[in-house]
């Protein structure tokens, strides 16, 4: 059966952060920090009027300001915050910092979407190693002004679950592949056919097959979303036979 959300105006929780299209891993337990600089306004005062300013003129708008810091370090993760390169298990941060552009989406626990058309971010790597916390990427985001309309908004969220890739397929020799699952919450996974397992870390799966020395070999796994079973998404498995 849907779970349904009563949408009473309170936003709490995080389920997901979707940075351009990127969904972003774990951050701190201190959460998504929304600041800014208040609006500044020119007063103008008359002599003869001493209580108030007999004109307020806006001299710049406020700012929107977005701050968190990502502990889950995964390649993946961190090229998505800073740019640079991935390749397999490495990182390679960028030779010069770079500030991203693109849309940001927050999904909260409590049932609500905040989708912010452009943001600017930039992340720098900061922390200790050694103690109690782990070394993580300190990211600002900054609202930028979008081609007209409103900036942001706010809405209840409609449940969904989709994946970057319907199918894998392998080589007889077997090895690891991944896939990343959209999700307006938590969900499950299927039974695994034969010859293959997974891993999940966040919503980023990691699909391997053994070496195969038979026949070929597949199936389907599905993944369900868990406040709505009715939604969900199949990945279609393959595998060459241990002859080819």
């Amino acid at each position: 059966m849907s779970k349904a959300y009563l949408n009473d105006g309170y936003i709490m929780l995080l389920d997901a952060l979707v940075f351009d299209g990127k969904k972003i891993g774990n951050i701190s337990d201190a959460g998504i920090d929304w600041g800014g600089d208040a609006a500044e306004y020119i007063r103008l005062w008359a002599a003869q009027v001493r209580g108030c300013p007999v004109k307020k003129l806006k001299k710049k708008e406020g700012t929107n300001v977005l701050k968190f810091t990502l502990i889950e370090l995964l390649p993946q993760n961190c090229a998505a915050v800073m740019g640079g390169t991935v390749t397999g298990e490495r990182w390679d941060a960028p030779a010069e910092s770079v500030s991203l552009s693109g849309p940001l989406k927050i999904l909260a626990g409590t049932g609500q979407t905040i989708e912010i058309h452009k943001m600017t971010l930039d992340g720098l790597v900061r922390g200790t190693i050694g103690g109690d916390n782990p070394l993580g990427i300190e990211c600002e985001l900054e609202m930028v002004k979008s081609n007209g309309g409103s900036p942001f908004a706010m809405y209840p969220t409609v449940p969904f679950i989709s994946s970057d890739s319907t199918e894998l397929s392998f080589g007889r020799e077997g090895g690891s592949k991944t896939l990343d699952i959209d999700a307006s919450g938590p969900f499950s996974a299927g039974v695994m056919p034969a010859g293959f397992d997974l891993d999940i870390v966040g919503g980023r799966i990691t699909v391997t097959a053994s070496a195969n020395s038979g026949a070929a070999r597949g199936g389907t796994v599905e993944f369900v979303l868990a406040s709505d079973p009715a939604k969900k998404v199949s990945i279609t498995l393959s595998q060459a036979a241990g002859n080819e």
